[in-house]
């Protein structure tokens, strides 16, 4: 039987030690990486530098780049290969993961193992999830925060309302190690090629926030999404409770945040309509729920600015204005 290659797709932007952290965690893995595929999209905080100072790359880009630039390498004292690539601007974790994933694929990799720079593998991480390929082809880890707590995720994405709704009847405790969801993350998500080959590369169009979760949505209209319930990753992150545009919650909203969480809903109902599920009670909630953004936004932010991004967020959903704001 041919050996299945894995590639991993590691995306980052001004997260120089965390995503360190990350590649040696990669290197060290039971079950040997072929590949590193790394995004870097346009650091400015000196990442290429450390990556050249720990011995993952052997050139420094250019500056003035005007398209991505790609450097190759074999790590020492391992069989891994690591591809560097530069690119030109921030084109935001879609365009980083879309840039990833097409030339993970163009490699011929079997599987291709998706992560931020903000998450770091266990030691057999990769060999674990493998193990659960054989019930579906995309695979997902729990993840534990520096305190050990593990995330509880029992939610499931209605494809006809277009928002979250808790699992009812025990689905989610239905096996004692795994469950399955309609939805992923980029947090360690292990995908085969066939998988890619049926939907394609993430969507440029997010920028950021959604791209995976569409990916995912995708995804399980041909296999099981499985998820696994161990904490098989690190989030590094400082950890916070659920984020929320209402009330108090929503100060610690970044500005992005605010803006794509809303403009995205749109290319998410998209997708919605495109595999037919999508019903229009969908634009209701939607928009009950930036009323309510708004009115905590007014109360306890005290901000125009986030207001403002607010509805132009909401303005260029229903205007389809896709592009980088």
């Amino acid at each position: 039987m041919e050996r299945q290659s894995v590639c991993a797709v590691v995306v980052t932007y001004n997260r120089r030690e965390l995503l360190l952290e990350c590649l040696e965690a990669l290197k060290g893995q039971t079950l040997p990486l072929d590949a590193i595929y790394l995004i870097d999209n346009a650091s400015t905080d000196s990442t290429p530098q450390l990556l050249l100072e720990s011995g993952f790359i052997d050139i420094i880009p250019p500056d003035g780049l005007t398209e991505p630039v790609g450097y190759h390498k074999k790590l020492s004292a391992t069989s891994i290969d690591i591809y560097y690539v530069r690119m030109h601007r921030n084109t935001g974790g879609a365009g980083g993961f879309h840039e990833g994933v097409r030339r993970a694929y163009d490699s011929g990799a079997h599987w291709l193992w998706l992560m931020d720079d903000d998450v770091e593998p266990v030691k057999d991480a990769l060999e674990v999830m493998l193990s659960y390929t054989a019930v579906g082809e995309c695979v997902l880890p729990n993840k534990k925060f520096a305190d050990g707590t593990i995330l509880s995720d029992d939610s499931h994405f209605s494809l006809s309302m277009g928002k979250m709704m808790p699992v009812r009847n025990g689905e989610f405790a239905q096996h004692s190690r795994f469950s399955f969801k309609n939805y992923a993350t980029f947090e360690g998500m292990l995908i085969s090629r066939r998988i890619v080959e049926q939907i394609g590369y993430p969507d440029r169009r997010f920028f950021y926030l959604g791209d995976d979760f569409v990916y995912g949505i995708m995804a399980s209209l041909y296999t099981n999404i499985v998820f696994i319930k161990d904490g098989l990753f690190y989030k590094k992150l400082k950890r916070q409770d659920a984020k929320s545009l209402m009330g108090r919650e929503s100060i610690r909203l970044k500005d992005m945040e605010i803006y794509y969480r809303v403009r995205n809903m749109f290319l998410i109902f998209e997708y919605m309509k495109k595999i037919g599920t999508f019903s229009p009670l969908a634009y209701v909630s939607l928009f009950m729920n930036t009323i309510k953004s708004a009115l905590g936004i007014v109360v306890y932010d005290k901000s125009l600015r986030r207001l403002y991004l607010l509805f132009k967020g909401l303005t260029d959903g229903v205007l389809k204005r896709f592009t980088k704001w």
